[in-house]
């Protein structure tokens, strides 16, 4: 099933004055797997209540990174004995987004070695 066709069955449960809930029931009576879920119905009918009736799914995409790889690489060529705790205060984020951007860049971690930054 299409993700426009749901909009349409939410589109109809809401002018036929249906409950979030009662939404999701009805809508996922007919199928097989939950295609519905109280989230979702909710934030549509709140779409819907504001005079919105727009079926198409507005663009959310992803959070423009926090750290630019190209920056990362050269601040790591600088000074290769920096830990990954200490690029994370440097660039305030976490350890965790250090690590993930020190993969891209292709600088991995070694069991030998620690992280190899050169």
């Amino acid at each position: 099933m299409e993700i426009s066709e749901i909009h349409v069955l939410m589109k109809y449960e809401f002018i036929r004055g249906a409950t979030t809930r009662q939404a999701v029931a009805n809508i996922n009576s007919v199928f097989i797997i939950q295609v519905a879920t109280n989230a979702t119905v909710d934030r549509w009918f709140k779409k819907f209540r504001s005079g919105d009736f727009d079926l198409s799914n507005e663009p959310r995409g992803r959070p423009k990174t926090q750290v630019d790889n190209d920056v990362l690489k050269t601040t790591v060529k600088a000074n290769f004995c920096q830990s990954a705790r200490e690029l994370s205060i440097m660039y305030n984020v976490s350890k965790q987004t250090i690590l993930t951007h020190l993969e891209q860049i292709g600088k991995v971690k070694s069991w030998t070695s620690g992280y190899r930054l050169n």
